[in-house]
């Protein structure tokens, strides 16, 4: 195929795709006008990370290659938290968050949300870390962290109004360190 061929089959190809487009702009769409109001859960967090270190036996030095042989081996993590949601005297989140990144070496995120008849309703969200830090483990100090480490529970027990169509924000406040409500339209 010459070229003038081809650009004349491009520009045909481009007139269709750009009447094609309008035809379709116009076409009906009716948006969702459920009567449902959002609950979401949002926000970042930092956990405590723990090191246990032990020492290597001299076995388990003689079987590493030269270049890798330190006498004490350190294996690091981020504690995890438990998220609990209850609406209404009824559970809706119970789920464990880990931290993010290839070796959940990062800040928690929770993202979550909640779909709920409008009106008033009961919230109980917990946010708790999830076992001890472990006896003679590790742990970074405040000075040490870019920030101070999310507390290791936060409650927020309150009730809330939720209007149809109405998001309700529910984060946590680093200046204040506790979980609080906003309306997200005030945002």
């Amino acid at each position: 195929m010459s070229a003038v061929p081809r650009r004349a089959l491009a520009v045909a190809v481009a007139v269709a795709a750009l009447f094609g487009l309008g035809a379709l702009s116009r076409a009906p769409y009716t948006a969702d006008r459920a009567e449902h109001a959002v609950l979401r859960l949002t926000w970042r967090a930092r956990s405590e990370r723990v090191e246990e270190c032990r020492r290597l036996t001299p076995e388990e030095l003689e079987r590493l290659p030269v270049h890798m042989r330190q006498e004490e081996r350190c294996e690091g993590r981020v504690l995890s938290y438990r998220l609990r949601v209850s609406l209404d005297g009824v559970r809706a989140v119970d789920e464990l968050v880990h931290a993010a990144g290839a070796r959940h070496d990062r800040p928690l995120y929770v993202f979550r949300d909640l779909t709920l008849e409008p009106g008033s309703h009961a919230l109980v969200v917990t946010f708790v870390r999830e076992g001890e830090i472990p006896a003679g483990a590790r742990t970074h100090t405040e000075e040490e962290q870019e920030e101070p480490p999310t507390p290791p529970r936060l409650m927020l027990d309150t009730a809330v109004t939720l209007a149809a169509r109405r998001v309700l924000l529910v984060t946590y406040d680093e200046e204040d360190r506790r979980l609080v409500v906003q309306d997200a339209a005030a945002r």
